[in-house]
């Protein structure tokens, strides 16, 4: 998740930085975050951003500017205002703000977005797969788990198995690391699937099960429960 900060202050800056990978490693999250100190530096780079906090008074261009041409060249560009201008709420909407924040910065408030957000945009997303001699299109929540096969994995979904020319460690770097989990050196699950589990299996809702290694166990079923209490935070 590529994450950009636009502000002209330095010590806010760093705050919003912090409180982000804070709740990265909190939730598992990998999130690369790049810093500005004004609208046009953020303008001129290339990178295509999954999400951008923005100041609204800055040097040069203010933040709804930049917001309008950033929105130009990157419809799905999420973008969270923090500021101590708050007049120009309304404003904010004509560039699809997902979220308004007054400064100072409040952790609370900053971790239901991100919240929301995970919910809402964060492990769905189209994966591409080498299948044969086909090109293949799946979404990853559709995954249920990934099984090695030496240089290659199956990639098994709700109703069918694909045999796909990655690793299984090659297509686990390219899904959401919240939600899937090693449980066997053989196996990747993914936690949305899960029905139950036992001390030496975990049963998925689709009636496929795969055997839960001793040396995983105890790690999978606390990285689990963690998940099932967050998800259940998000929806209250």
């Amino acid at each position: 998740m590529r994450i950009a900060i636009c502000d002209d202050e330095r010590h806010f800056i760093n705050c919003l930085s912090e409180a982000v990978y804070t709740y990265s490693n909190l939730h598992r999250l990998e999130i690369a975050i790049d810093e500005y100190l004004c609208g046009e530096d953020l303008l001129s780079s290339q990178v295509n951003y999954d999400m951008v906090f923005l100041d609204y008074k800055m040097t040069g261009i203010d933040g709804l500017e930049t917001a309008r041409q950033l929105r130009k060249r990157n419809l799905n560009c999420t973008i969270i205002f923090c500021t101590n201008h708050p007049h120009f709420f309304r404003e904010a909407f004509e560039v699809s703000t997902y979220r308004f924040f007054e400064k100072p910065l409040d952790i609370n408030k900053l971790h239901k977005a991100l919240d929301d957000y995970l919910a809402q945009f964060g492990n769905d997303y189209p994966l591409l797969l080498k299948v044969n001699r086909d090109t293949v299109c799946v979404q990853t929540n559709s995954i249920v788990y990934l099984e090695a096969d030496n240089k290659k994995c199956f990639v098994n979904l709700v109703d069918k198995r694909l045999h796909c020319a990655k690793t299984m460690a090659g297509v686990a770097s390219l899904l959401p690391s919240n939600i899937f989990y090693k449980v066997n050196k053989a196996f990747i699950v993914n936690f949305n699937y899960i029905d139950k589990y036992s001390d030496n299996d975990i049963f998925f809702k689709n009636g496929a099960y795969v055997h839960a290694s001793r040396k995983y166990l105890a790690s999978f079923k606390a990285a689990y429960k963690n998940y099932a209490r967050n998800l259940s935070i998000m929806k209250d």
